[in-house]
């Protein structure tokens, strides 16, 4: 098997698709009794965002890495199947259908939407796919007419350092990030550019509200930075919320960060499957969501879930959790539990399943 992690050079790298291409190929090399795995890895830094560039860009490197191996098959865990190899010799991984419904209300650009049609054509003539959620595959359905039954649903994993038990450098880990435990709210992601899904204006309006109130206390944003975050940024000076950007930090420093938060917080219009809502569960941070997307079949009751795009509904989810040491003490155990059930080495094992369905095929 080939698995192509040209997502891994651009700023998926740093993004949630980023963190399933690395978790998914540690845990495939880590198997005992999987298939020998190949890499694509292209060198440096990819030249350009624009989806259809860098998704062109790799291609060569790709199948210069498939003509070397001859693998079984070929894996586009980013979501973008490969360029003249056999599509019914492809498995790829759908993580959202947000491109082409937001091409359905806000028609894009030429380029984007030739893009997105071929990947469309694409995908429909693959051998197998895989949906990170239900959900995702009941969108995909309806949004790129492929049967749900085409796909195997195949959650995404976490793993250590991602745990609640305190490490000795946890401290240390907070403060080169500039941060102490205790008395703050987190969120994780990529602030690269501004994403309207992520709702970071309705958790800034949230948090303006607490602070209105005399109850606000510091707002961590932890990932990569760019005009996502200063826009983000803008607005919590408005309001005059006391924000800190320790900018895309390591997975032991994230960790750290949830298990000294007093509540960690995903406020999504949606989500396809909604990692760092796991994450933080397994780091047993009392954990505020949005009721979007999959955050509900996610989290059950591990979380408190409000309406999305509701800035008082988040604000008075988070009074409660900052308020309530009952509450909060419940929902630090509930997490670990809940997350519990999802491992990369799962993952990784019903891939390869899905794999060995493409095996027996001429």
């Amino acid at each position: 098997m080939l698995v192509d992690a040209t997502a891994l050079r651009d700023g998926r790298g740093a993004a949630g698709i980023g963190r399933y291409v690395a978790g998914l190929l540690a845990a495939l090399e880590a198997l005992t009794d999987g298939p020998p795995v190949a890499v694509a890895r292209p060198p440096g830094r990819a030249r350009s965002e624009n989806r259809g560039w860098r998704w062109l860009a790799g291609q060569p490197w790709v199948l210069g890495a498939a003509a070397a191996h001859r693998p079984e098959a070929v894996h586009g865990p980013a979501g973008e199947p490969v360029l003249g190899w056999p599509l019914r010799r492809q498995v790829v991984t759908v993580h959202d259908v947000v491109p082409w419904t937001a091409a359905a209300t806000a028609p894009p650009g030429r380029g984007l939407a030739t893009f997105l049609a071929v990947q469309c054509r694409l995908l429909r003539r693959c051998g197998a796919l895989i949906a990170v959620s239900s959900t995702v595959a009941g969108e995909a359905a309806a949004a790129l007419g492929i049967p749900a039954e085409r796909f195997t649903v195949v959650a995404e994993g976490v793993d250590v350092p991602f745990e609640s038990d305190p490490a000795a450098a946890d401290a240390g880990l907070r403060a080169g990030c500039g941060v102490r435990a205790g008395g703050y709210v987190l969120w994780a992601g990529s602030m690269r550019s501004p994403d309207p899904r992520k709702a970071l204006d309705v958790l800034v309006e949230a948090m303006g509200v607490l602070e209105a109130e005399g109850r606000g206390v510091p707002l961590v944003l932890a990932g990569a930075t760019g005009a996502g975050s200063e826009q983000v940024a803008a607005l919590a000076r408005e309001r005059g919320v006391g924000l800190h950007l320790p900018g895309f930090v390591s997975d032991r420093s994230l960790a750290a960060l949830y298990r000294g938060a007093a509540a960690a917080v995903l406020p999504s219009r949606h989500e396809g499957f909604g990692l760092p809502a796991l994450e933080a569960m397994a780091c047993g941070a009392p954990l505020i969501a949005g009721r979007a997307g999959n955050l509900p079949d996610l989290c059950g009751d591990a979380a408190l879930l409000v309406p999305p795009g509701d800035p008082r509904e988040l604000a008075a989810a988070l009074g409660a959790v900052l308020g309530e040491a009952a509450l909060a003490a419940r929902l630090r155990v509930a997490g670990p539990r809940r997350a519990a059930a999802f491992s990369w080495r799962r993952c990784a094992e019903e891939t390869v399943a899905v794999y060995r369905t493409l095996y027996s095929r001429p």
